[in-house]
């Protein structure tokens, strides 16, 4: 599955949501204007490497990477195997470097951070949190931010990232400790699921990880992929059962991402809600049991059904209304 989103091009070929690839650029590279050389200037000052030595990684990071792990994880479901990869890994940060100055997909930070300015509450979390580019548009716009993630290498440089531009930052490994209960008042968990040997884990820590009427922004691109060999769970019904955990669904908002960023899909914005076992079980039923067309064929029929007795209903009372008056 491709996971690269581009902006499309006008006519004048100029941007046609410049706005947030201006807010993108400024927020990663204030320094050069030039993502991938802000990126790699900062990875050769933090790791001591000459930055001829960092860009030549960066490069061949689209084959290093997959490689590597092909060549170092024998069963994706063992979870201690995967752990063992992503905080052993000599190419990740290379890959992660190179995606996010290629792909616009990235500019979806500064819509969720538009999105939830308005609202009370600043406590930021970012689950899977990379390098930590996210991470900066949201320190960036005033939020509290904490980066969490299994992988020690990638989460180090994301803090080094956000403390030399003056964000300060709380981090959480998550090999050994969960977000605390009801501490935050939004996170974001991008391209991270699909990684993850037990997804529903992860989506359950989330939840209760955030404040009653907190946001959460999710996007996993599940599906086999043969290019990213590290993309473990396959199956999209994980995605199903996210509002039988308590979350309800924030459509509205899904318009507010450009049109670029609509595919395949746009982040899916949620927000936490209190509600019954029972209500839950119901979505879990409609969300992952009856999903499909089945499902559609059962609402459609109880839709037109309803709408018939509505109908009906309403001419026997306005017929025993006319009687009565005569």
């Amino acid at each position: 599955m491709n996971r690269t989103s581009q902006p499309p091009v006008s006519s004048a070929g100029s941007l046609a949501a410049p706005d947030y690839a201006a807010r993108w650029r400024a927020a990663i590279a204030p320094r050069t204007g030039d993502v991938r050389r802000e990126l790699t200037l900062e990875a050769s000052e933090y790791l001591g490497l000459p930055y001829d030595e960092v860009e030549r990684r960066v490069e061949s990071s689209a084959t290093d990477f997959p490689e590597e792990w092909q060549r170092l994880v024998a069963d994706p479901r063992d979870s201690e195997q995967v752990v063992r990869f992503y905080n052993e890994s000599r190419t990740e940060l290379f890959e992660q470097i190179a995606w996010h100055a290629a792909d616009s997909i990235h500019h979806r930070s500064a819509v969720c951070a538009d999105l939830v300015s308005p609202l009370p509450g600043r406590d930021f979390l970012d689950y899977g949190s990379g390098i930590g580019s996210n991470a900066l548009v949201f320190g960036l716009a005033g939020f509290n931010v904490t980066l969490a993630d299994v992988a020690d290498p990638l989460r180090n440089f994301a803090r080094w990232r956000c403390e030399r531009r003056g964000i300060a930052v709380r981090t959480i490994d998550l090999k050994h400790d969960a977000p605390e209960p009801r501490r935050y008042d939004v996170i974001t968990c991008f391209d991270v699921l699909e990684h993850v040997p037990d997804p529903m884990a992860a989506l359950r820590s989330i939840r209760d990880a955030l404040r009653p009427g907190g946001i959460f922004f999710v996007y996993a691109p599940f599906g086999h992929d043969p290019d990213r060999p590290q993309h473990i769970v396959h199956d999209d019904a994980v995605l199903r059962r996210v509002r039988s955990l308590g979350f309800a669904r924030k459509y509205e908002w899904s318009a507010a991402f450009p049109a670029y960023l609509q595919q395949p899909m746009p982040p899916m914005p949620y927000q936490r809600v209190a509600r019954s076992p029972i209500a839950n079980s119901a979505y879990l039923v409609r969300d992952v049991w009856l999903n499909g067309t089945v499902t559609d064929a059962i609402v459609r029929a109880v839709r037109t059904f309803t709408g018939a007795y509505k109908t009906a209903a309403g001419h026997s009372l306005t017929d025993t209304r006319l009687r009565a008056r005569g």
